[in-house]
């Protein structure tokens, strides 16, 4: 369990009540890597959501068969979420996640996240909805860099 007044800091958890802030803060607990560490690796089983409290994150993806071979997509930073995998069907993580500092960050679970959503539809609307947004924001900056290297390549 983390206090819940931690999560209130930050934008992804702005607007919920108190109650639905005890509710998530009771499932969460804080971690912490060194940096270098991976948070989790690309198509793994994705069992767990992060909200970034401190630090830097690599989110990498795969460009060889073997997984030799990364290439950086973006870096997030303090108050963003990752792992957002383990909410959204089949739950398996799109990209790696590699610490660029020493991180610390709180973690859901994605099992209890979605046994609390089961019971409390109203938070189970807000963070979806939320997590679209993340998702959308992700999605709209890899095809930013997708465009930009087609017009850095064109004669």
């Amino acid at each position: 369990m983390i206090p819940p007044e931690l999560l209130m800091g930050y934008p992804f958890f702005a607007g919920l009540n108190q109650a639905e802030l005890y509710s998530l803060s009771i499932i969460a607990s804080q971690v912490s890597w060194p940096p270098g560490g991976f948070i989790f690796e690309e198509n793994e089983q994705a069992h767990t959501m992060y909200l970034l409290l401190d630090g830097w994150v690599d989110i990498v993806i795969n460009t060889s068969s073997k997984s030799k071979r990364r290439e950086l997509v973006t870096t997030l930073t303090p108050g963003e979420i990752l792992g957002w995998s383990a909410l959204v069907e089949p739950h398996f993580y799109t990209a790696s996640a590699v610490c660029a500092s020493p991180v610390k960050a709180v973690e859901f679970r994605g099992v209890d996240l979605r046994a609390l959503f089961g019971i409390d539809q109203q938070l189970c609307c807000t963070v979806t909805t939320r997590i679209c947004q993340v998702i959308a924001g992700r999605l709209r900056a890899t095809r930013l860099q997708m465009v930009s290297l087609f017009v850095a390549s064109a004669p």
